[in-house]
């Protein structure tokens, strides 16, 4: 477990973590898979993340520290700690979620074992802020279908947790991605493109703890909430559906699927847009909305003039 090859590179993007920021890095410190390097991005937090992780830093050199000089959004922050990583897998790692000892030695042993994979992850357990576990229920991404086009169909058809986004990627496949969109629900784009170059297996091992608090992203639900904590701003407009959309249909088109698997992927964004299209057509209103309310406050000042 301690050759070269296995070696791991945790990144961990991180904005006013300092609540649970301990309990994370002590659990990822105390994996069994020892060999691995921990990526720690600051997003010009404000409060005491910073002074926490330059503590850890001196005292393990497995660990590296870097902070932007301002928040440039949760999405920015993802991709540059993959970045800066340099080994054979890679693992993203919250800074309120804890990794139970076994959690990279169970991954690694699957991606070693079989290079179809280029994820694996550990069953989820929800707890709350007191560490209390929760009683929710998570589908999965367990998609060991040998046919691509079947795999990355699930991929389409899911909106619900995506927990496998923290267990272990071979980096060579990561690194063929677009990495992690700058729009809410961008982290589907990455494991569809996953899908599309090999298997995602699901251990059957509650060893990855999500950690459900008010301040997590994936409790505010709220658009203007989520556009700033994707994107560090707060006057871009998000379209979220059609984003997703979008890149799904490039991914489509630039694979190297048979024209049938292609067509058939394509029919299933159809029928998605057709059986939300409620949804589709509410982010076109705010969308016009948002461009005329901006044409309106250029024209202002010429009108008035």
């Amino acid at each position: 477990m301690r050759t070269p090859a296995s070696r791991v590179s945790i990144g961990m993007p991180v904005y006013n973590g300092a609540r649970f920021l301990p309990e994370a890095i002590d659990s990822l410190l105390a994996q069994t898979h020892s060999n691995f390097e921990l990526i720690i991005s600051d997003n010009a937090s404000t409060d005491a993340t910073e002074a926490i992780c330059r503590a850890y830093q001196a005292k393990d050199a497995r660990i590296r520290y870097y902070r932007n000089a301002v928040n440039r959004g949760a999405a920015y922050n993802f991709r540059r700690v993959f970045e800066l990583s340099e080994m054979k897998y890679f693992k993203w790692a919250n800074a309120d979620d804890v990794c139970e000892p076994e959690h990279l030695a169970r991954c690694a042993a699957v991606l070693a074992a079989d290079p179809s994979v280029v994820l694996a992850y550990p069953k989820t357990c929800f707890i709350d802020e007191t560490g209390r576990r929760l009683d929710i229920h998570d589908p999965g991404w367990d998609l060991r279908s040998d046919a691509a086009h079947e795999r990355v169909r699930y991929v389409f058809g899911a909106y619900h947790w995506v927990n496998a986004i923290y267990g272990l990627i071979c980096t060579d496949a990561l690194t063929k991605t677009r990495l992690i969109a700058s729009y809410p629900g961008g982290d589907y784009r990455v494991l569809g493109e996953l899908a599309l170059l090999g298997k995602l297996v699901e251990i059957p091992d509650y060893v990855f703890l999500r950690r459900l608090h008010a301040a997590a992203s994936s409790q505010n639900h709220a658009l203007a909430w989520q556009i700033m904590h994707y994107t560090g701003r707060g006057d871009r407009l998000a379209m979220p559906l059609w984003q997703r959309t979008y890149d799904d249909f490039t991914m489509v088109r630039r694979s190297r699927l048979r024209p049938r698997a292609q067509l058939s992927l394509l029919r299933t964004l159809v029928n998605r847009l057709i059986h939300q299209r409620d949804e589709f057509g509410s982010e076109l209103r705010l969308a016009s909305n948002y461009w005329l309310t901006r044409l309106a406050s250029r024209l202002r000042p010429q009108l008035s003039a």
